[in-house]
């Protein structure tokens, strides 16, 4: 945990580019939000409500897809925090950025890293978001919690990380986000420990 004690105390840094309203794919971003309360590390995730036409009923991090008066990727992301855990900017301390991850149903989701105040409130919207969680890191580090996700896309069988963490399946694009933040604090011998 040293590695993630390191980048929650840098200054911020983070990268998005201006949005390609020509592209095939829509944009979007997530906030990866770290929480440090009571000597633990853990990640705020949502529950989205069964009622919704795509990713009903999944696990997923706060965020959206771009809108015209969102100024870029990153006020995508401010937006729909507030607006699905009432969670205001003021609350969140900007850390970096991650990889863009590209998704099957067409998304470029732009990942950011932020760290949650300690006595942050959160009050989902109880329409696209019903419930939320925190799952501890040490949580999504031990090796009996991750799987490999399998699925069929152009008749090719493609294989994604995902995990069981409390009888939840966190999978598709969280779970790829979540493993590239956990790559960037762990070191080797850390995430080979059960």
């Amino acid at each position: 945990m040293d590695k993630l004690k390191e980048l929650l105390s840098k200054d911020s840094r983070y990268e998005y580019e201006n949005i390609n309203k020509n592209s095939k794919q829509t944009n979007a971003s997530v906030f990866l939000p770290v929480l440090f309360k009571n000597g633990d590390y853990s990640i705020l995730l949502l529950k989205r409500s069964k009622n919704l036409s795509a990713h009903s009923d999944e696990i997923c991090l706060p965020g959206g897809t771009f809108e015209e008066n969102d100024f870029n990727l990153l006020n995508t992301a401010y937006r729909e925090m507030t607006e699905e855990t009432g969670v205001a900017q003021d609350n969140v301390k900007l850390i970096s950025s991650l990889s863009k991850e590209n998704t099957r149903t067409g998304y470029i989701i732009q990942p950011f890293v932020v760290l949650l105040k300690e006595n942050v409130k959160i009050k989902v919207d109880g329409k696209e978001i019903i419930d939320y969680m925190f799952l501890s890191i040490p949580e999504f580090i031990n090796n009996n919690n991750i799987r490999d996700y399998y699925y069929l896309s152009n008749n090719l069988l493609i294989s994604k990380p995902a995990y069981i963490i409390n009888n939840q399946l966190i999978w598709g694009a969280t779970a790829s986000i979540i493993k590239e933040f956990l790559s960037i604090i762990t070191a080797d011998n850390e995430r080979n420990k059960k």
